[in-house]
């Protein structure tokens, strides 16, 4: 294979694994993996390396699931804020699933944080 051949299969390659590769990844959350909060948040946002659609969101504490409301009507956002019920003293888990709006990959992630008072 020539050089000239070889340069533009791999330029092809290189641009094709970065398209398959790319998935709206939680870049950060507000509470934060593993925050020590003093007070209960009253909202969850999640941030993306892209516009996203969260799918799934569930709370959980102690095994107990916690009610979230997700509003899957709103326009694919790389930032994704849902309001939270009055939350007690306890840690968090929380499961979600989000659909990258550009090529529709799934991924999904989990985190916790844990509220000192209520």
């Amino acid at each position: 294979m020539t050089k000239p051949a070889l340069l533009a299969v791999l330029t092809i390659a290189a641009a094709w694994s970065g398209v398959c590769f790319a998935h709206a990844h939680l870049q950060s959350s507000m509470p934060a993996s593993n925050a020590q909060l003093p007070h209960a948040p009253t909202t969850l946002t999640l941030n993306f390396s892209e516009e996203a659609q969260v799918a799934v969101l569930k709370l959980s504490n102690a095994g107990n699931s916690i009610p979230v409301a997700v509003d899957r009507t709103k326009k694919p956002s790389s930032t994704v804020t849902v309001a939270l019920p009055a939350l007690k003293a306890g840690k968090y888990d929380v499961l979600w699933t989000a659909i990258a709006h550009d090529d529709g990959h799934v991924t999904k992630g989990s985190f916790s944080f844990t509220v000192l008072a209520p």
